[in-house]
């Protein structure tokens, strides 16, 4: 009886598809309409995979099961047609997989028209249409579909949207007008190249590659220590800003070190070879994680310029590609040579004499030191605001010739100590007694001279030179003296939390390759002190173990904050400032602005970097992952042999596989990354996943005519500017009805996509539109407000987030601290990705937690009343358009006016019978408060606060 059925149903089934034949003159396609039916369903047990293969069959090549052009005689019709309760019946029950009766039908009629293969879109070569543009092929195609475009976008809106979508900042109220009231034919070019040479260009195209490469500021596992990767982040963000060619980008990131001569800047970018996740957990085992490290880097080229999810074929051939998992391990052994340590540690059960001495505290070594432009324009900036501090202070004209006398009998500006010379074989607190003419003191040098070929005795060698200072009154007591800086002609770092601490203050280690030669170190007073009769200075070294050494006193400081020169003769008024510290509250901001000064380390910072290892590493095809086995096949370089070219060697020859012209994925990947990025959906929506598994592209043919264009010269900058000018980009981004009941995914592109701005942009938005934002441009990790005891888990070591008190605060989202597993909170909440794993997607929710972080952030609080501060309109109806100029670029709508003049209104009542809440609301945060009427401030920034809670404010149209 089952059988009867079955060939009834079979028959019924080939008769509507025949049926429907004249209906769908297109044929039917593999790729289109079959490949997804049968991966979704089949090629788990028919597939790739030979280790999971069933019956010996592959559904992903032409088989047995498919009879061309005969339905009847296709076991693949007789199988999926089976009763539900037929052992025969694919996809078997135990899959839970059903196929509709719709896919039934499009399989036989694909069977019926020859049943042709082809290979995955993907993976075959580039196909672009011969002048095909991006608004021909999709007016073509809407044409046939019968489905009109909507109109474009009006100014207002366009403007929003590009410069949101270019800079990742709102257009300020003067351009909009300016772009709106200007007619010629060009303004919108002309707006585009203006937004394409901004240097906020490179910072918002940044922000998607730093998801795909796993870009952070922490390690991630166990004590997530901080690693020292900005100046890599940096590196991306100019390379973008400079324009350079894909293909250049690639190959200095994956190779940079092979490349002849490599510079600074070349080295940088393999920083990206080191950004995977590592631990120093004691008790962790080094192969497990060499092997964890390994898997990583390959599951990030896959996903950053293959669009591939590679990581299935870490312990098995991929159920759905042809990635083999030799085709895994063989793309890991190209980082084999990489320098690295399992557990970056030296433990006694897990011995690493590569790393003797290094603890929880010390950076991920190797390292280079690089120049940084932020930081050398930072130093230049606060050196003025001290020189602008000191400029108002009338100098002493005793104090001048004090000092006119001081230099004549001191010409460098030390007044010297007799030279001491320790002896005795062991090492001894020396302690000095120092009365110089000069009462006055605001740093103390210490020289170090070698006796016998060592600043140390013969014997005695602790290699740590500590300073204690003090002075010492009439009757003997002692009164501390502190230090703030204390600078070193050169000195062995020590290390807090993957940071070098500055200076010498805390204990001089000295440089045992320099143990031969002078050195010196110079101390500055936390505050300058003037010596009574009778007082002297006291100075000790404890524990002293060096041969000779001298002290000498200044009543001058260096004016680099971290040198050993004095200033010359021609005293300025910053030199009496920090001598004398005349002006107390002066004085005070001058030493934070030293300090500040001092962080920056001379405009250096540590990049970790790719470094040849002596001995590359042993890739071998481990069965199901397993680290442990010793005894799997070894897998040399070599990249996947269904792409074409296939190439083994260096890491250099890989970045050159990826670029080369006869590889289609890493243009197609990108180009269809592009196109998220202006459209908000990628021509393939699985921007992750361009294999068997991914949704293909509905314009395949623009897909490939745009990334053959971009392979022409790798032009990242004409790539966008391509897009941002078609009409496709410019159109509205409100369906028409016809679209909404033919296309409402609108995978046709007859409309624009809004899309909720990311998690960063979402707070530089605010910060722009209120006037705080810091436009500098790169630099070290910002600080944002954080909860108080928000890392109170970490450990290992244990550390407390320091928010900034500079306007540091207010820099872009892109230079946020990025804790891998302390995402900070205002990030989480608006769906950025922790960064342990390669992403190129981001899930855009809408939830609660979203608009009461934008009501309560502190840093939202004072983005509003900072906003309501700047207002520069006097009557409230104009203030209220001055708002929506500023954060919307339009006027408010009647229903707008009326409704948040009301809730000003009733603002207004309640803080003028609460006036104390209004002076808390206006003390929120670092900046200043504003001046005036706290209670009218107070209420408009309610007001504001409105206005940024918007779901329009957070969204691009």
């Amino acid at each position: 009886m089952h059988g009867k059925l079955a060939v009834f149903g079979l028959a019924a089934l080939m008769s509507m598809a025949a049926l429907a034949a004249p209906q769908r003159p297109e044929l039917v396609r593999f790729n289109r309409d079959i490949r997804p039916i049968l991966s979704d369903n089949c090629f788990a047990c028919h597939g790739p995979d030979k280790n999971k293969r069933s019956a010996n069959l592959r559904l992903d090549q032409p088989n047995r099961a498919v009879v061309a052009g005969d339905i009847l005689a296709s076991e693949l019709v007789s199988r999926i047609n089976k009763p539900s309760d037929d052992a025969l019946q694919m996809p078997p029950s135990t899959s839970h997989k059903k196929l509709t009766a719709e896919q039934k039908r499009l399989l036989m009629r694909w069977i019926g028209e020859g049943g042709k293969y082809e290979g995955h879109w993907s993976f075959g070569p580039l196909a672009p249409t011969r002048g095909g543009s991006i608004d021909g092929l999709i007016a073509a195609r809407l044409t046939k579909e019968k489905l009109a475009p909507v109109p474009l976008a009006d100014k207002r809106t366009l403007i929003r949207r590009v410069s949101l979508d270019v800079t990742g900042l709102p257009p300020k109220p003067e351009r909009v007008a300016a772009f709106v009231a200007d007619s010629r034919p060009d303004a919108y070019a002309k707006l585009v190249d203006e937004l394409l040479a901004s240097p906020h260009y490179g910072e918002r195209m940044a922000v998607p590659w730093l998801d795909a490469v796993r870009y952070a500021d922490t390690v991630g596992y166990h004590g997530d220590q901080n690693m020292n990767a900005w100046a890599y982040r940096d590196w991306v963000i100019e390379a973008f800003n400079a324009n350079m060619p894909f293909d250049r980008f690639t190959k200095e990131q994956l190779a940079g070190d092979l490349l002849s001569n490599p510079t600074p800047s070349q080295l940088t970018a393999t920083c990206f070879n080191r950004l995977n996740m590592v631990t120093r957990e004691g008790g962790a085992q080094p192969k497990e994680y060499l092997h964890k490290y390994a898997t990583d880097r390959v599951r990030t080229v896959g996903m950053a310029w293959m669009g591939l999810t590679t990581g299935c074929a870490e312990c098995h051939d991929h159920k759905f590609d042809p990635l083999t998992q030799r085709d895994f391990y063989s793309l890991a052994a190209y980082f084999a040579d990489v320098k690295q340590w399992g557990v970056y540690a030296d433990y006694g059960y897990t011995p690493n004499p590569d790393l003797r001495g290094v603890n929880n505290d010390y950076p991920f070594f190797p390292e280079i030191t690089v120049e940084s432009k932020y930081l050398k324009q930072r130093i230049a900036q606060l050196q003025g605001q001290i020189e602008k501090l000191a400029a108002p202070l009338s100098i002493s004209q005793s104090w001048l010739g004090a000092m006119n006398s001081y230099y004549q009998a001191n010409p460098d500006g030390w007044e010297s100590d007799e030279k001491v010379v320790v002896t005795g074989a062991k090492a001894t607190d020396v302690v000095r007694t120092l009365s110089p003419q000069q009462r006055a003191i605001a740093s103390v040098r210490l020289e170090l001279f070698p006796m016998e070929g060592s600043l140390f005795r013969k014997g005695v060698r602790s290699e740590t030179v500590m300073l204690n200072l003090a002075v010492m009154g009439k009757d003997g007591k002692l009164k501390n003296l502190a230090v703030r800086h204390a600078a070193a002609s050169a000195f062995e770092p020590t290390y807090r939390n993957s940071f070098a601490l500055l200076g010498v203050q805390r204990g001089w280690k000295l440089v045992g390759s320099q143990a031969t030669v002078p050195q010196a170190a110079v101390y500055r007073l936390e505050k300058p002190v003037t010596l009574t009769d009778g007082e002297t200075l006291r100075a000790t070294l404890p524990s002293c173990d060096l041969a000779s050494f001298q002290l000498s006193t200044s009543p001058l400081v260096p004016r680099n904050p971290d040198g050993l020169t004095l200033p010359d003769k021609a005293l300025t008024p910053r030199d009496y400032l920090l001598a004398t510290a005349d002006d107390a509250e002066a004085f005070t901001k001058a030493k934070a602005l030293e300090a500040e000064i001092t962080s920056y380390r001379g405009g250096q910072t540590p990049v970790m970097v790719t470094e040849k290892a002596k001995t590359p590493l042993t890739m071998r095809i481990v069965p199901r992952g397993n680290w442990q086995d010793e005894t799997a096949p070894v897998a040399n370089p070599a990249t996947p042999g269904f792409l074409p070219k296939p190439t083994q060697g260096t890491r250099l020859e890989l970045a050159n596989w990826l670029m080369d012209k006869s590889n289609p994925l890493t243009s197609r990947v990108f180009i269809n990354r592009l196109w998220k990025h202006f459209f908000g959906v990628g021509l393939s929506p699985s921007i992750e996943d361009l294999g068997a598994q991914g949704e293909p592209p509905t314009y395949p043919e623009l897909l490939d005519t745009l990334a053959a264009d971009f392979q022409r010269d790798w032009n990242v900058k004409r790539a966008v500017k391509q897009l941002v000018l078609s009409e496709a980009y410019r159109r509205s981004s409100v369906m028409s009805a016809a679209q909404k009941l033919k296309d409402p995914q609108n995978k046709l592109w007859a409309s624009q996509n809004p899309r909720r701005l990311e998690a960063e942009f979402v707070r530089d938005n605010a910060l722009a539109i209120a006037g705080l934002l810091n436009p500098s441009v790169g630099g070290p990790p910002a600080m944002p407000y954080q909860p108080e005891g928000y890392y109170a888990p970490l450990q290992f070591p244990d550390r407390s987030y320091v928010a900034d008190k500079s306007d540091s605060q207010w820099r872009r989202g892109v230079y946020m601290h990025w804790q891998r597993t302390f995402l900070h909170p205002m990030l989480a909440s608006f769906d950025a990705p922790n960064r342990d794993e390669p992403s190129c997607t981001r899930t855009l929710a809408n939830t609660p937690q979203q608009a009461l972080t934008l009501l309560n952030d502190p840093e939202f609080v004072e983005a509003a009343r900072v906003f309501a501060g700047t207002l520069k309109a006097k009557i409230d109806d104009a203030k209220l358009t001055e708002i929506y100029q500023r954060a919307l670029a339009r006027a408010p709508k009647p229903q707008e006016q009326k409704s948040l003049l009301a809730f000003l209104t009733k603002v207004r009542a309640e803080y003028a019978s609460r006036p104390d809440d209004a002076k808390k609301l206006l003390a929120i945060g670092n900046s200043p408060v504003p001046m005036g009427d706290a209670n009218e401030l107070a209420s408009w920034a309610m007001v504001c606060r409105v206005v940024l809670n918007l779901h329009e404010t957070i969204t691009r149209y």
